[in-house]
């Protein structure tokens, strides 16, 4: 950008005037430490004054683009969300001369990540006032809804561009960067889809593997994985197996925050976690110490039947992707916060799975790895439980 905007040398010596002229140029600071950055600019106004024209970098942080109130923001890329944040509230209209705006111009390269749903949905909150149970109450406050480009919704307005709005670029051009790119590349690059991205964590497309909703048959056995919270989600995936063709469905969720264990226990229990055994976070008890007391034991006395899982996030993300290529891996459509987090699973530079809104994922991940061998049928658990003589075993 700072090239662009006000020139410099080219990686040929070349010196070039950018699109502001070299005369317009009151001043112009250097940003110390870094070899020919360019902190910020005075720009001769037509009203007689100057514009200032700061740079900045998403390395910096957040922090450095906190300052003054601003007319127009420019970031180039996808930005980190926190600085979006922070570049939206530089905008405010805080001394009367109007609300400023920002310019966003980026490749979807990261996949479906929180920029991308800020943009793209939606959330409308959804009234319903037979809540019946605390199932209904997390689960069905609000729904998703897809917005379209060139539509201003809630101040925000997005476009759509692909190869075919540059008219720079000829067909040899684009025939030659379609063989050079790779599948997931090419959608985001060519049409701006950030459907799945090179970040995702799991580069398949969702047709694969989502799916109506069934009855469970009473024949799957069924079993949760958690990831305990407080301020964050205490988060649950429940999964029926399929055990004569070893099918997985993800056919329920749970993601409340703030609630002791008590209530979550109390919610979980009404979708059948009074039969259902689990498998939680193996940090479950790290910090958590009250009165002697820990958080799983508090979790056994209101009556979940819980044990300790592992960590091995790798292993459980293959085990996922192996199971969706076979055809073993289903999910409802109806849990849409775990398809939330799902579509925005990433990895960060080192090719490392980032942390943060991922807890349905790590439920996922501790379920996948230890809970097919706890899993049981609502009747398993009535002859092991409620044992008289009609339920005993018969051979014949």
């Amino acid at each position: 950008m700072q090239f662009k905007l006000i020139g410099g040398y080219s990686q040929d010596g070349v010196k070039t005037i950018g699109l502001i002229h070299p005369s317009l140029i009151l001043k112009k600071a250097k940003l110390s430490g870094v070899n020919g950055a360019i902190d910020y600019v005075h720009i001769k106004h037509s009203s007689g004054g100057f514009s200032s024209l700061y740079f900045k970098s998403y390395k910096q942080g957040r922090e450095k683009f906190q300052g003054a109130r601003c007319h127009l923001i420019h970031l180039d890329e996808e930005p980190p969300k926190d600085v979006y944040t922070e570049c939206s509230m530089r905008l405010s209209d805080v001394d009367g001369l109007g609300q400023g705006r920002l310019i966003l111009t980026m490749t979807p390269l990261k996949g479906y990540t929180d920029m991308m749903s800020y943009f793209l949905e939606q959330r409308t909150v959804k009234v319903n006032d037979n809540v019946q149970s605390i199932e209904n109450l997390q689960s069905e406050d609000y729904e998703l809804v897809r917005t379209d480009p060139e539509i201003t919704v809630n101040g925000k307005y997005y476009i759509q561009a692909t190869w075919d709005d540059n008219l720079h670029l000829s067909e040899d051009t684009k025939k030659q960067l379609r063989a050079t790119l790779k599948p997931y590349e090419l959608e985001a690059r060519e049409k701006g889809i950030p459907s799945v991205g090179s970040g995702l964590v799991y580069q398949i497309q969702e047709s694969e593997f989502l799916i109506e909703p069934f009855e469970i048959p009473k024949q799957f056995a069924c079993v949760f994985g958690m990831d305990v919270g407080f301020f964050a989600p205490t988060a649950v995936v429940f999964l029926a197996h399929d055990k004569d063709n070893d099918a997985l469905y993800v056919y329920k969720e749970y993601s409340v925050s703030e609630k002791t264990a008590a209530q979550h226990a109390a919610s979980l229990m009404l979708m059948g976690c009074d039969w259902i055994p689990g498998v939680c976070d193996p940090a479950v008890n790290q910090g958590s110490q009250r009165d002697g007391e820990k958080l799983i034991d508090d979790y056994a006395k209101a009556g979940l039947y819980l044990r300790k899982g592992k960590y091995a996030k790798e292993l459980a993300v293959d085990n996922v992707l192996e199971r969706i290529r076979t055809g073993r891996f289903k999910v409802f459509n109806t849990c849409r916060k775990f398809m939330e987090e799902w579509r925005g699973y990433s990895r960060d530079e080192e090719g490392k799975i980032m942390k943060g809104r991922d807890h349905l994922m790590n439920a996922l991940e501790f379920v996948i790895l230890d809970g097919l061998p706890l899993a049981r049928t609502k009747r398993q658990y009535e002859m092991k439980y409620n044992y008289n003589y009609n339920d005993r075993p018969r051979y014949f």
